[in-house]
Formats: structure tokens, C-alpha cells, sequence
């Protein structure tokens, strides 16, 4: 477990540090220079991404869904939806589109805040977040923040029975999307009062660590619900538990 973590932690890190490297090609498409920091996003966590811009998923001759993120080799997928304009409605194009490439979470992007309603981060229900990033000046590690919810939330999804980990982790999911959310609040305070800039941009990090630290718990109790859901079945009555 101590072997797990470390290795976790030296992950994040060095995602940290690629993903401040990464720097999207000028003149590129908005949707280029997001897929480009997802790849690098996806490696350093460990998953696979994959740009299905152009692919045809499960719906008819739907291409539904710029991207899915696979979260640690399973079946659990993360959609990513990439726009460069003002989308009506997230929830009923999302829907779709999670449908259309196995999906059990998405984060939609746009360029500007203005295409989200205003704001930075926009949290739309458990398993949907929008969010407002311009590749171009914006650090991506909101992008990144926001993919770890959701593949947290992937994990939770995959997890069957009432168990108290898994209540747990529940509750640090809403707690850290509880956090994710005042970010929006930071961000505009930054645009409006330049001279508190280097207090706000510490106010956006500590809540960025509050996060990184509340799915860190939500994915330990899940591991312990994991555990607790295979001694239940290998205990269960009638099943075999050892040699004659």
C-alpha cells in the first residue's frame, strides 16, 4: 500500500511538471491544442487518451465526443467534449454523447468564459463539469484537477454496495467538487483587483491541493470498498474459501 502511494504521488508530480511543459502549437485549432494537453494530462495519470474527433461511436453516425479518457487500462471511460462556441444545453448534448462512446462522466471545454455562462468552472450534476481554458494563456492545471474528479468519479460509479468506503469516498467526492466550485469565485476576483493577484493565485492553489487531497481519500476508501466487496463474495455461503 505504502509502495501504492508513493508511486501515486511521484505520478502527480511528474504530470505536474509535464503538463507545465507542454506548450500548445500556435495557429493550431482550439480543439488541437486541447487534445495536446490531454495526452499529456492522461500519461501522467497513468490512463489513455484518445481523440475520436472524427470516429463514429455506438449511436448511428454519431461522432458525439472529441475525446474519451480510459481510465487505468479498464472499461471506465471520462468523456471530453471540445467547443470553441456557446453550447445551449451541456446536459442534453452531453447525455448523447456519453452514450455514444461508453462513457460514465464528461467534461465539456470552451475557450472563453463567456461561452460558460460567465464563469470559469461550471459543475453541471455528480458526474459533469464544464470548463473554461485557453490553452494559449490559462494554466492547464484547472484541466487537469477537473479530469481527476471525474475519473474519480468513473471509479466510484464502478463500485457496487452500500459499504462505509464507499459512502466515503462519496462524501469527499462532494466535498471536493464543493471546492472545485469556488474556484470560479477566485478567478473573478483575480480579473477584478490586479493587486491581490499573487494572494488569489495562492487562494486557487491551496483549493487545487484541498481537491488533489480529497480524491486521494475518496480513492483510498474505494480501494477499501473493493477489498470489503471481494472478502464478502469469497465468504459468501456455500463458496469455497480454501484447500481440502
Amino acid at each position: 500500500k505504502k509502495v501504492d502511494e508513493l508511486t501515486d504521488t511521484l505520478k502527480r508530480q511528474q504530470a505536474t511538471t509535464a503538463l507545465a511543459k507542454v506548450t500548445p502549437i500556435k495557429g493550431s485549432s482550439f480543439e488541437a491544442q486541447v487534445h495536446a494537453l490531454m495526452h499529456s494530462v492522461a500519461a501522467g495519470l497513468g490512463d489513455e487518451y484518445q481523440d475520436t474527433t472524427s470516429t463514429i461511436g455506438r449511436l448511428p453516425r454519431c461522432k458525439k465526443g472529441d475525446g474519451v479518457l480510459t481510465v487505468n487500462g479498464q472499461s471506465l471511460r471520462v468523456l471530453i467534449e471540445v467547443t470553441a462556441s456557446r453550447r445551449a444545453s451541456w446536459n442534453d448534448y452531453l447525455d448523447e454523447a456519453e452514450r455514444n462512446r461508453d462513457a460514465v462522466a464528461s467534461l465539456g471545454i470552451v475557450r472563453t468564459v463567456d461561452q460558460n455562462a460567465g464563469q470559469s468552472i461550471r459543475v453541471l450534476g455528480s458526474r459533469r463539469v464544464v470548463i473554461a481554458l485557453n490553452p494559449d494563456t490559462d494554466d492547464p492545471e484547472l484541466l487537469r484537477t477537473a479530469v481527476m474528479l471525474l475519473r474519480t468519479v468513473a471509479i466510484t460509479a464502478s463500485v457496487r454496495g452500500g459499504s462505509e468506503e464507499l459512502h466515503t469516498a462519496e462524501e469527499k467526492i462532494g466535498e471536493a467538487i464543493a471546492q472545485l466550485s469556488k474556484i470560479d469565485a477566485v478567478k473573478k476576483l483575480a480579473g477584478s483587483i490586479q493587486q491581490n493577484a499573487a494572494k488569489i493565485e495562492s487562494g486557487c492553489t491551496t483549493i487545487g491541493i484541498t481537491v488533489h487531497r480529497l480524491l486521494d481519500e475518496a480513492l483510498t476508501a474505494l480501494a477499501g470498498a473493493k477489498s470489503t466487496a471481494a472478502e464478502v463474495q469469497t465468504t459468501a455461503p456455500g463458496v469455497v474459501t480454501g484447500a481440502a
